[in-house]
């Protein structure tokens, strides 16, 4: 998959999909924005590409504000002179049933979840339409897709995405930039980098949702020795490759057959 050279911003991406998604990209040649609030997690993903012979930086933003987003970019810019492709893939949730789930919860993971993909896909696209070329992958989930129970929010969210994508793809197709979307298993990645800084959104999770296999599965059942994350990098790889201009506007489920609309 040809991505050699292309500059490439991952959000969220100092631990789980995100993290998975870096090495990946990094190994296939791409120059990569390690991005996440915690320096530490974001200087270990980029200890581990620059020693396996791949090329990134780090930038310590967070994008649930327009501030953020604009330092994100603007990082990549400085570092590379350019960004080529887009991963947005940072995400929070809350674990609240919806008679009992605070306002500020329901803001904070739609301002992340959505609004924060939406800056930042704004944001590069001026870089992507002036070259003609351009790769956005946005992360959705399961729970975009079927619902799921006590993340209200982050399943609105992740259907948000789902759509945005889809306009995405069909306002800039005529600039070369592709839009595509893949949705991993609900219980592939668990968002919980920062619960110092959401505080009361991170409470204890309720047996239900604990209780879900995060395994890899084939049509539901639980393949042992498998990881999550890396089942969903080499996607997102394709999607952001050469190979895949003719492809856009399109949701790819990851989660071994357990949803196949």
């Amino acid at each position: 998959m040809s991505i050699e050279g292309r500059v490439a911003i991952i959000t969220g991406s100092a631990r789980n999909i995100g993290r998975a998604c870096a090495i990946e990209l990094a190994k296939r040649g791409a120059k990569v924005v390690i991005n996440a609030r915690s320096s530490a997690k974001v200087d270990q993903v980029v200890d581990e590409i620059k020693a396996a012979g791949g090329t990134a930086v780090p930038s310590y933003r967070s994008i649930e504000n327009l501030a953020g987003c604009q330092g994100l970019v603007e990082d990549t810019v400085k570092a590379y002179g350019t960004v080529d492709i887009l991963v947005n893939n940072a995400g929070i949730t809350s674990h609240h049933y919806i008679h009992e789930m605070p306002d500020e919860d329901w803001t904070a993971v739609l301002d992340v979840n959505i609004t924060g993909y939406f800056r930042m896909t704004k944001l590069v696209l001026p870089h992507m339409m002036e070259k003609k070329w351009g790769r956005i992958v946005n992360m959705s989930s399961h729970a975009g897709l079927t619902g799921t129970t006590i993340r209200s929010g982050y399943a609105a969210s992740k259907g948000a995405i789902i759509s945005f994508t889809k306009a995405t793809a069909k306002e800039y197709g005529k600039y070369g930039v592709t839009a595509n979307a893949i949705a991993p298993f609900v219980g592939m990645d668990e968002r919980v980098d920062n619960p110092e800084h959401f505080g009361a959104m991170y409470t204890e999770q309720p047996a239900e949702f604990a209780a879900q296999n995060t395994a890899v599965s084939i049509a539901g059942m639980a393949i042992p020795g498998r990881s999550g994350p890396e089942t969903v990098a080499p996607m997102v790889a394709f999607f952001a490759s050469e190979e895949a201009w003719y492809i856009t506007g399109q949701v790819i489920s990851v989660g071994g057959g357990r949803w196949m609309g």
